[in-house]
């Protein structure tokens, strides 16, 4: 299915998030749960719960399937040059592929972890990958060999996201109870920790829930941002608010919380990514919200029509690719070219 093709300029457009509008939109027949673009802007890439990636060109439309997974494709990163595509699954697997292939296979699977591989990361010069898994364990994998380099203990709860230091190999990861470490490349030795415990809940007063799903760091590196899910007055409904907590890099000083208080919306942010001026774009249900400089509520909110799990910003910095619960993937266009 193509219902709208419209080809992506290389060169970055002029971002207006209020002349948002949708360009494509293709299909595959499960749900999406990630969607990542390839450096160059060539391809969009999609997790499924089918197993699969799915892997469209995004001049044409065209569809390539990748399969090599034993459970829900999660998680999905590129080398630096857009030549690999590295995908982590709950089969506890992480699977290297020549994304540029007419039809890709995998060069390398390694067992990550034990249980299910819920976070990745790839290092600023693609030279490691990061994991965190059902094992309570961190780990960074060397993209040469595919070696284990180093292995980290320390989270008390299930890690559910990791993500590299911009321009280091540090880390930082994240957990169900809304704890972040951040870890040394030297030794795998802990350097602070960051509180965001108040976008932790619990089922029944027992089971954790929510906790931080995903991060990232702003363009200028001074913003660490966690998102998840806070207000959760009846979990097993469904009520409860998106919000991103973001801390001050340098000094740890937690920051005013961001969410979407124009309207009353039932989500998880699933994943926030920053625009290079600053905006932060964060997934709520059904909308793409934007947040302008660090303000805590959405300065423009954009309708897609089906549950988003992921997105991911085109290189030319106007186009963003949702990934959604309907099995579809879609572009909003962002601005003009």
């Amino acid at each position: 299915m193509n219902e709208t093709t419209t080809t992506p300029s290389s060169a970055p457009g002029k971002f207006d998030p209020k002349a948002a509008k949708q360009i494509s939109d293709w299909a595959h027949d499960a749900k999406l749960l990630c969607c990542r673009v390839d450096p160059t802007g060539k391809y969009v890439v999609a997790g499924a719960i089918d197993y699969t990636i799915q892997r469209w060109e995004i001049a044409t439309g065209n569809k390539t399937p990748l399969v090599g997974h034993e459970n829900w494709v999660r998680m999905l990163g590129f080398s630096p040059d857009g030549s690999t595509l590295y995908s982590g699954a709950y089969d506890g697997r992480m699977i290297a592929w020549d994304i540029t292939a007419q039809s890709p296979k995998p060069q390398r699977t390694i067992q990550t972890h034990q249980g299910w591989l819920r976070g990745l990361a790839v290092s600023h010069d693609g030279q490691r990958i990061a994991t965190c898994g059902n094992d309570m364990l961190v780990k960074i994998w060397s993209t040469a060999d595919g070696k284990l380099i180093q292995e980290m203990q320390g989270h008390p709860y299930l890690p559910y996201c990791v993500q590299f230091v911009p321009g280091s190999y540090d880390l930082v990861s994240g957990d169900i109870m809304g704890l972040v470490i951040q870890w040394s490349a030297e030794g795998g030795t802990k350097v602070r920790e960051f509180d965001a415990r108040e976008i932790a809940n619990h089922v029944g007063d027992r089971a954790p829930f929510g906790g931080i799903v995903n991060m990232t760091f702003s363009p200028d590196k001074k913003r660490l941002t966690v998102t998840g899910l806070h207000k959760c007055s009846n979990a097993p409904a469904g009520n409860r608010r998106a919000v991103a907590m973001s801390f001050d890099w340098a000094s740890g000083e937690k920051l005013p919380k961001q969410e979407c208080n124009q309207k009353e919306i039932d989500a998880t942010m699933w994943r926030a990514v920053y625009h290079p001026s600053g905006t932060m774009i964060g997934v709520i249900e059904k909308e793409i919200g934007f947040w302008e400089g660090g303000n805590i509520d959405t300065m423009h909110l954009a309708a897609t029509p089906e549950h988003i799990f992921d997105c991911d910003l085109h290189p030319n910095q106007i186009d963003l690719y949702t990934a959604h619960f309907d099995g579809h993937v879609r572009c909003l266009r962002c601005g003009t070219v």
